[in-house]
């Protein structure tokens, strides 16, 4: 093949993929439940071992009035994390729950007036079996049982691969936010133009090449605020 023809044929596959991965997410009825990862979507990930000082738990930006939003238009919301923290013996289940996740509420109704609904925790290692740790679905089909809501009428938002898996094995709609572990993601799509939100529907679409066949397809938006201003076409 000429040099000319191999440099068409390259461009030609580039322009199908950026024309796959800025298509913008379809318009879809609003859920009844969402579902949200926390570390790195409603506060900032510190890192492993976790917030195991619940002073160092701060909120993003914009993730208290998301929240409130959702609160105001009836959606129901549930938190799934992964908290193997408690597992490790860095914290006790009792003060994740009490002190940790109470300053978590503490601070979305003093920032906004929000409520979380049930905080779903998994706090078995990765070398222990788990049916609820992600990415398994467990959390995820708890909240769908809880809530009495189908698949269909959920939206799993997360910032990593795990999360979109979790989301995937449960069979709930998935969105990955561009914070925490998800910045990877977005900054690979501003480098290729690609406007938010997006709908990575493939691994061709995929420009970070780190997520499996089982996550596609899910949305992307800058961050919880964005995905909820978009959901709630507000």
């Amino acid at each position: 093949m000429r040099a000319s023809s191999r440099a068409s044929s390259r461009a030609s596959v580039r322009a199908t993929t950026r024309a796959r991965a800025t298509t913008t997410t379809r318009a879809r009825a609003t859920p009844a439940l969402v579902a949200l990862d926390r570390d790195g979507v409603i506060n900032i990930d510190v890192g492993a071992p976790g917030v195991i000082d619940a002073e160092r738990l701060v909120l993003l930006p914009g993730a208290a009035r998301a929240v409130r939003a959702l609160n105001d238009a009836g959606v129901r919301t549930c938190v799934c994390t992964n908290q193997t923290c408690v597992g490790k013996g860095y914290v006790t289940e009792r003060y994740l729950v009490e002190t940790v996740h109470g300053r978590l509420r503490e601070l979305l109704r003093a920032e906004a007036g929000a409520e979380l609904g049930e905080i779903y925790y998994a706090t078995k290692t990765k070398d222990e079996a788990c049916e609820r740790r992600k990415p398994a679905g467990g959390m995820v089909l708890e909240a769908l049982a809880a809530a009495g809501v189908s698949g269909e009428e959920c939206v799993f938002v997360g910032d990593t691969v795990t999360d979109m898996q979790a989301g995937a094995r449960a069979g709930v709609r998935r969105a990955l936010v561009c914070t925490g572990y998800g910045k990877l993601m977005g900054d690979a799509l501003r480098e290729r133009n690609v406007r938010l939100p997006t709908t990575i529907a493939m691994r061709a679409d995929d420009p970070t090449l780190s997520f499996p066949d089982e996550c596609f397809p899910f949305d992307v938006y800058e961050d919880l605020n964005h995905f909820v201003a978009c959901t709630l076409d507000i």
